[in-house]
């Protein structure tokens, strides 16, 4: 009894092995005998969902299927043009994408696929036509169910081109090298992390975020938001700076339209190699244009070494140029002097300290000149307190404050601490000083003159006002004779008005005074600092 049960069960057990062989060699039979009906039944369902999902016409010219070792899709040419238009290139363009399907799969009709395989993509975001209809992001939300739901896409290369409202402006473009994308759900934003290479200055940018859900009457309109980080990003790349420079923020809003928040960092940043490498921090908000890539600065608040810079403007393309240009208004309310002297200055020692204020407007156009040559910096600024590094300097500075006090001899007064002032105009590498007014105690300078920034060279032009009488400024039988001349020289309130031109370098400056036509010139450097001026250079 128990032998003929056993035999009963093992013939229903090889039944049913037999039966389920018998299918998968039917089932693979058929795929093998009509591969093209299959092929053909994919590429219309990929195609139907992807024209219901855009709105667009679809066209995939070839989907193959391999059995070995798991059956797996490849389509190939996939170009879908958005509403059917043809004056601008297709929405989407593939060269090739893969997913897997089990046998099943194959027979049943395409629903869901749990990962998609894209290689070389390029989307191409359209602008908006002038008359078409405003919608929402948020319209599109609560449209139909998918036909068929993808759980996760990876691109192997992914180009974003932005297309520009003028057709003679070139678009704006992002190469992602790395990007995932993970479904949340029918008609839910997409979650992402990628990666892409930045052009220049040359780094790499990791991002993650959300983005969708897809608006298929405006692609544009497509929200998009996440964070990102860029590190060691070289700054040399760029004529006339250098560093490297880290950044890290958010982002949000709409693909054509995004507000940027977040900082940077450059420990080692110079300009142009004139002065020498300082610390720079930002951290800043921008709105992007996604449709021409102009950026407008909101107030960005930046540390150089110590003082802090307030800014705000913006970078607008120039395309016939194939650059920026930079335009941007500063203010420094609170800086030191030296900080920005470092930049154009390469001194282990500043050549001068103190509390500084300015006010600029900065403008860097495009080009492949150095920044310092082409950058535009037209502004004012104020030193109060300031004390020179000089000993020769702060030396003849007191010396000078006694004279034109009126007491040469009394070494208990004059000040080599003075005030510095003036307004500016920085183009092609030359300051072009319109004024520039120097005070110690008893004596008021005001010039005007040019300063290169590169050679350090000085040429200068002005009035030197004393307080004191010419006949007070020396003792003894000079002083007696020189009241003669004194109502000679008795100008605009002073006690006493020279002429004077100050020539020479940065390292090496020559002060000249004019008395009677005749001028008398003194080098205000002193051996000793020259020493140690050498001594500097040769160290660095």
């Amino acid at each position: 009894m128990r032998s003929a049960r056993s035999m009963v069960r093992k013939t229903w057990l090889l039944a049913v092995f037999g039966a389920i062989v018998l299918f998968f060699l039917a089932l693979g039979g058929l795929v093998f005998l009509q591969p093209h009906n299959i092929e053909n039944r994919i590429r219309r369902a990929v195609t139907e969902a992807l024209e219901d999902r855009f709105k667009s016409a679809v066209k995939l010219k070839a989907v193959h299927i391999h059995l070995l070792p798991t059956p797996i899709v490849t389509a190939e040419e996939l170009a879908v043009r958005y509403h059917g238009r043809s004056d601008v290139p297709p929405l989407i363009q593939v060269q090739k994408f893969s997913f897997h399907l089990g046998l099943l799969g194959l027979l049943a009709p395409v629903k869901h696929i749990s990962l998609v395989s894209v290689k070389n993509a390029l989307i191409s975001i359209p602008p908006r036509r002038p008359d078409a209809p405003k919608t929402s992001p948020s319209s599109n939300s609560e449209g139909p169910i998918p036909k068929i739901i993808v759980d996760r896409m990876v691109f192997d290369g992914l180009d974003i081109r932005i297309l520009p409202k003028d057709s003679g402006k070139e678009p704006l473009d992002w190469d992602i090298h790395k990007l995932t994308l993970t479904s949340a759900g029918a008609n839910k934003p997409f979650a992402f992390h990628g990666t892409l290479t930045n052009g220049k200055p040359v780094g790499e940018i990791q991002t993650e975020g959300e983005f969708g859900p897809w608006n298929a009457d405006d692609p544009g309109d497509s929200p998009v938001s996440g964070r990102y980080t860029f590190t060691n990003a070289n700054l040399d790349p760029f004529p006339g700076i250098g560093g490297t420079l880290s950044s890290a923020g958010k982002y949000d809003g709409l693909l054509s339209q995004l507000e940027v928040q977040g900082q940077t960092d450059t420990p080692d940043f110079s300009l142009d190699k004139v002065g020498k490498p300082v610390p720079l921090h930002t951290e800043f908000s921008a709105t992007v244009d996604g449709t021409n890539g102009d950026t407008y600065l909101h107030p960005v608040t930046a540390t150089l070494v110590r003082s802090l810079i307030i800014a705000e403007g913006k970078v607008v393309r120039v395309p016939e140029k194939h650059g920026h240009v930079i335009s941007i208004d500063a203010t420094v309310p609170d800086g030191r002097i030296e900080d920005f002297l470092a930049l154009a200055i390469n001194s282990d020692k500043p050549l001068l300290t103190g509390p500084v204020k300015i006010k600029a407007k900065l403008t860097i156009p495009p080009g492949q000149e150095h920044v310092i040559d082409k950058m535009v910096l037209d502004g004012q600024f104020g030193v109060d307190d300031a004390r020179w590094s000089s000993t020769a300097l702060r030396e003849k500075l007191q010396v000078l404050s006694r004279h034109a006090m009126g007491k040469p001899e009394d070494e208990d007064v004059g000040s080599a601490v003075s005030d510095l002032s003036g307004s500016f105009l920085l183009k092609d590498g030359l300051i072009h000083f319109r004024r520039l007014v120097f005070s110690v105690a008893g004596a008021d300078i005001d010039l005007t003159g040019t300063y290169a920034l590169r050679r350090g060279e000085l040429d200068f032009d002005g009035h030197l006002r004393l307080k004191a009488k010419l006949s007070q400024t020396m003792t003894g039988a000079k002083s007696f004779f020189l009241k003669v001349f004194d109502p000679f020289f008795e100008k605009n309130g002073a006690g006493t008005e020279l002429p004077i031109h100050i020539s020479g370098t940065r390292d090496n400056p020559v002060f000249g005074v004019s008395v009677f036509h005749k001028t008398f010139d003194k080098h205000l450097t002193s051996q000793d600092d020259k020493a140690s001026s050498k001594g500097s250079e040769s160290h660095r």
